[in-house]
């Protein structure tokens, strides 16, 4: 198991919703679960992974600075529990999360 913390800068999230979290995935076999939550300093992507699979910390970072990077997620907290789940699928985990957050009670 290997955990770590990274924070990236990123746009403020400016979407108006009164949604404090949103959740997408499930932690199983070559899953993972993907939580953002309204918990960061503006201006602040807060990241935290715990990964079944270690080694991949260089690959982790890469993509959470590129999601930061193309999304207003400054504000953001990210927890992601991965049990070996491919890159695509981790983008994919942290857009659909994002989006449930955005789209909340609009």
């Amino acid at each position: 198991m290997e955990k770590f913390e990274k924070a990236f800068p990123s746009k403020p999230f400016k979407v108006r919703t009164t949604k404090p979290w949103a959740l997408a995935g499930v932690v199983g076999s070559g899953n993972l679960e993907v939580m953002v939550e309204r918990a960061a300093p503006a201006g602040t992507m807060e990241c935290h992974v715990a990964t079944s699979i270690p080694g991949y910390k260089a690959s982790w970072l890469a993509a959470l600075s590129d999601f930061a990077h193309n999304y207003a997620a400054g504000g953001i907290k990210v927890t992601i529990n991965d049990q070996g789940a491919p890159p695509v699928l981790v983008n994919l985990r942290l857009r659909q999360a994002y989006d449930h957050l955005t789209k909340g009670d609009r």
